[in-house]
């Protein structure tokens, strides 16, 4: 019982409680102008509550404005002290001092014209991936003892250790694993001086993976949002090694884990003609896409940047399109007779695969809403949070 209320009071979604308490009076007054005399001259003050920006932001703009750089004979550079800009971050307040009230005047005219509202922009992004892998492997082994009754033998060479090794191999030549398993038809009759051994081994592997990345980001104009996800996982390395019992092929398996990383990084920029430019930098990766006539996992990174462009708001933008299909076929065999049909099973072998990719990226962008009710976030945390028996015990 205990653990339950545990259980039940830790994963409980509370709404903020003041999340609508009014702004402090302090931060809504006017900004004031001061007057004071320093060192036996008059100087004035400006003290300036930034309304929409940082107050480090707009110190950057006041230095570049009103602030005046001389540079002497060596090039060295010195900033005239007449003007001095500090900010109070906690109060993300600006003071100004200036020589003469006119220039008060000037910084506080710049302030009203550059402290207004910036544009969010609300980027809903989709990243696809489609990566499909066929392969069809035949591999025949032959041997046939006092062939006409002259003591001709026809096959393959033997394993040292009784058996006999395919004399036409598929993709057991690049994928070893290949030869440890598989479906074997034919005739073998294990007569001494008399064997008749023709089997034929055929193995058709199909597989596939998609992924399907969906972020949605709220940044301001001009600057940089990220989105980093990171896995560390498990992949088995199969190491080949010869020199068994009968020269026959050990694989031995090691774990090594590989990082996994998906990323996305955006920075809008918003035209006064209502079009957005977004300068993007794309990381996709994925440790499950099928390789090989074994299906085997691999690790897979794809990666799209995209630097300028003009998109108008509410329509998408594909600014990554990759399609890549791949198609390999061998085939070994005996000359003539691996061309002729039914016979070429006996004589042949085939190790063919195709692998097909698709990489797609699309960015919708919009300007934001600024955000969401509270209450409206709590429902959906909860409904997705909720466990399906509780959600059964609601319905």
């Amino acid at each position: 019982m205990e653990t339950e209320k545990i259980l039940d009071d830790v994963g409980r979604v509370e709404i903020v409680s003041d999340a609508n308490v009014p702004w402090p009076a302090t931060h809504m007054q006017p900004p004031a102008k001061i007057r004071q005399a320093v060192g036996g001259a008059d100087e004035w003050k400006l003290v300036y509550f930034c309304r929409y920006h940082t107050a480090e932001q707009m110190k950057k703009i006041i230095h570049a404005q009103f602030a005046t750089t001389l540079f002497d004979a060596k090039g060295q550079g010195t900033t005239v002290q007449n003007y001095t800009v500090t900010t109070n971050p906690a109060a993300n307040q600006l003071i100004v001092r200036c020589p003469v009230e006119q220039d008060l005047d000037a910084v506080l005219e710049m302030l009203n014209e550059i402290d207004i509202p910036p544009v969010q922009v609300h980027i809903d992004c989709m990243v696809s991936e489609l990566n499909a892998s066929m392969t069809m492997d035949r591999e025949t082994t032959l041997l046939v003892e006092n062939l006409f009754g002259e003591g001709i033998t026809l096959g393959g060479k033997d394993d040292g250790a009784g058996g006999v090794l395919p004399a036409f191999p598929g993709a057991s030549l690049r994928e070893p694993v290949r030869s440890k398993y598989g479906l074997k038809i034919g005739v073998d009759r294990p007569d001494e001086g008399h064997r008749v051994q023709t089997l034929v081994d055929i193995l058709v592997s199909r597989g596939y993976l998609k992924v399907l990345m969906q972020p949605t980001l709220e940044v301001l104009n001009g600057q940089t949002a990220k989105v980093l996800s990171k896995q560390r996982v498990p992949l088995e390395q199969i190491t080949v090694q010869s020199g068994g019992y009968g020269d026959d092929v050990i694989l031995s398996t090691q774990t090594k884990y590989y990082e996994v990383v998906d990323s996305l990084q955006i920075t809008p920029h918003v035209f006064a003609d209502g079009s957005i430019s977004l300068t993007t930098h794309v990381q996709i990766a994925s440790y499950l896409a099928p390789q090989g006539v074994t299906q085997s996992q691999v690790v897979t990174e794809r990666t799209i940047t995209s630097k300028d462009n003009r998109i108008r708001p509410g329509e998408s933008l594909i600014i990554g399109g990759m399609r890549k299909t791949a198609k390999r076929d061998v085939v070994r065999g005996v000359p003539v007779l691996k061309d002729i049909p039914l016979l070429n099973l006996l004589f042949s072998g085939r190790d063919f695969e195709e692998q097909a990719t698709e990489l797609l990226f699309v960015l919708t962008p919009a300007i934001s809403t600024k955000g969401r009710p509270n209450p409206d976030m709590q429902d959906m945390l909860e409904q997705r949070h909720s466990s399906p028996l509780s959600r059964a015990g609601a319905e």
